[in-house]
């Protein structure tokens, strides 16, 4: 006799089948299955309908479907018909065409009353069973769900389907569940993770689109090939999707923490700002450009909700002197602070022609804003000078941002063409059309000045904030404060290097050591400080053709929200679970080397 699971695909692929056409009544679609599984399985396998009982005479509801083993005599406890002995069971299925939540909920019962027939040694095979083939015999047998539609839920989203459709699971005891289930309508799936050897987590879901990849592609994360597609995420695995899913969604209680994060205007940068503010924290935020940033704040959703919470700076880091200035007045107006966010950098060099649209609005009047605008940078004016701030190396004099001068921009003959002026990118940036830029450059080819603005934007000015608002943290009225220095794999010592942008390379290995160097001494005052990468979430290579930049955009495994989750994740796991790890590398959640 052959294993049933061989014959899975087949008969998943064959319940996918009839259910896509349209019947009358279930029992039409319950006849025509049965008729089909019988030409499809061996003769050994018998195909019924009825109840399910054990030893000890318990009975199961009714089942649409039975798999069962011929070779094995039922009980004398199953004289009668349609009585089928728990033990010759293979796999049991309950169908359904169209039905309501109450419904899938009556049959998600049926197929748990199957499965407590078992004998006890089986029913917790979750914590003894290490295997998966140990797993799926004791898993018999198997229960498969499969409906069309679900006539109570309107929406045709598939990530709100999938959460209602985990919503209904969850209600089971996960040994109770089945171990398929299918909703046709949806293109969507969900397999219990026992199967493979698997356990059930927190953060399990396990819920695909169909069909299936025909070429199996490498998880973004674990790097394992997986062809079951995430319900919302296009590169991950199942169990890395749904452990992201799961962080994104997370939430936590900071009413009454400060937190400072630089370069909040856009990116990760906004995206985290934005995640503190609706966990209820009063964010300091800082950026080149603060009318921008407060016309991006001014335009979410939730901006009501939280806008007093909210206050804007305009800093440029290239000038540590208004760097200085800026924390001496965080010392002057603030009783503590509890998280520091270090995620401004400069990645890529842009010339002052890029900045030319984001110049104009931030030369005008205050009163030109919006109220709510104003209300948001008010504090800024009397606060921080902007400077000039020299460049060398044949760049030209530019300004200290908002200022910047396009006297010597050395794109301007071709500025039109390189900076299309109305042409905005995913992130509502000026489009950058130049077919080389810092990231492909090798080390001959990155000017002085370059160099040493990204060390000053990405690593003196973290050492500043960090060495300069101890002070300030320490007095936190809250047990544990928070420093989060937002670094990337590029510095990483272990990771290979391909020899371009070795100057970004060197700024985040060097915000990395400060990490490593200093942790354990600011964790003696409770500041717990740990490095993350966010993740690869924007594209820095040139791109000069739409077509090519919307192919990266959809290689891209994560957005920014994800960024941010991962960002807040130190923070807001040790505010859950009361023991702040620090002197970390985080990469996907998880602690990574240096």
């Amino acid at each position: 006799m052959t294993d049933i699971r061989q014959h899975l695909p087949e008969i998943l692929s064959c319940l996918r089948h009839h259910l896509s056409m349209p019947r009358d009544n279930r029992c039409l679609l319950q006849q025509d299955v049965q008729a089909a599984l019988t030409r499809l399985l061996p003769t050994s396998y018998g195909i019924g309908t009825g109840l399910l009982a054990n030893i000890h005479e318990q009975r199961s509801h009714p089942i649409d479907i039975i798999v069962y083993d011929k070779t094995i005599t039922p009980g004398p406890w199953c004289a009668g018909a349609p009585m089928y002995d728990i033990r010759q069971a293979l796999l049991v299925i309950l169908l359904a065409n169209e039905l309501d939540t109450s419904a899938l909920h009556t049959l998600l019962q049926g197929i748990a009353s199957v499965k407590m027939l078992r004998p006890a040694s089986q029913k917790h095979t979750t914590q003894t069973a290490t295997k998966a083939t140990r797993i799926a015999k004791k898993l018999f047998p198997l229960g498969i769900l499969a409906f069309q539609s679900l006539t109570d839920i309107q929406t045709r989203d598939q990530e709100k389907l999938c959460l209602t459709l985990d919503a209904i699971l969850k209600r089971q005891d996960a040994a109770l569940r089945p171990d398929y289930l299918i909703a046709q309508t949806y293109n969507l799936s969900y397999t219990t993770p026992l199967l493979h050897g698997d356990t059930f987590e927190q953060t399990t879901i396990n819920i695909a689109r169909e069909p299936n990849l025909t070429r199996p592609h490498p998880c973004y994360i674990c790097k394992q090939k997986f062809a079951r597609r995430h319900f919302f995420y296009e590169h991950l695995c199942l169990r890395c999707g749904d452990l992201n899913y799961q962080k994104r969604a997370i939430r936590a209680n900071l009413a009454g923490r400060v937190a400072l994060v630089t370069g909040a205007r856009v990116k990760i940068g906004y995206a985290t700002a934005v995640r503190l503010l609706r966990a209820g924290a009063h964010v300091i935020a800082t950026t080149r450009f603060p009318c921008d940033a407060a016309r991006r704040y001014s335009s979410e959703p939730d901006f009501d909700v939280w806008r007093d919470k909210l206050q804007i700076y305009g800093l440029d880091f290239r000038y540590l002197p208004v760097l200085e200035h800026f924390i001496a007045h965080l010392h002057t107006t603030n009783l503590g602070l509890d998280t520091l966010i270090n995620n401004a950098a400069q990645t890529v060099w842009r010339p002052p022609a890029y900045y030319a649209t984001l110049l104009a609005n931030e030369q005008a009047s205050l009163s030109a804003l919006p109220p709510e605008q104003q209300a948001l940078i008010k504090q800024l004016h009397p606060v921080v000078h902007h400077v000039p701030f020299a460049l060398s190396e044949g760049q030209g004099s530019i300004d200290a941002t908002p200022h910047i001068s396009a006297t010597h921009d050395v794109y301007a003959a071709n500025t039109a063409s390189l900076f299309p002026p109305g042409h905005y990118d995913e992130h509502q940036q000026q489009i950058d059309l130049r077919p080389q830029n810092s990231w492909n450059q090798g080390i001959d080819e990155i000017s002085l000045t370059e160099f040493l603005e990204v060390q000053v934007i990405n690593v003196t000015a973290p050492f500043l904030l960090i060495s300069q608002l101890r002070p300030l943290l320490r007095r936190s009225p809250f047990p544990q404060r928070f420093i989060v220095n937002v670094s990337a794999a590029e510095g990483q010592f272990a990771q290979e290097k391909l020899g371009t942008h070795p100057h970004t390379n060197m700024a985040k290995a060097a915000l990395n050591m400060l990490t490593h160097s200093t942790a354990a001494d600011l964790a003696r005052d409770n500041i717990f400080m740990n490095n993350v990468d966010p993740g690869w979430v924007s594209q820095q290579a040139p791109i000069t053709d739409p077509a090519t930049r919307k192919d990266m955009l959809r290689l891209m495994p994560l957005d920014m929200v994800d960024a941010a989750a991962r960002v807040c994740d130190p923070i807001f796991m040790s505010l859950s679970m009361g023991k702040p790890p620090y002197g970390q590398f985080y990469k996907d959640y998880r602690p990574v080397a240096w």
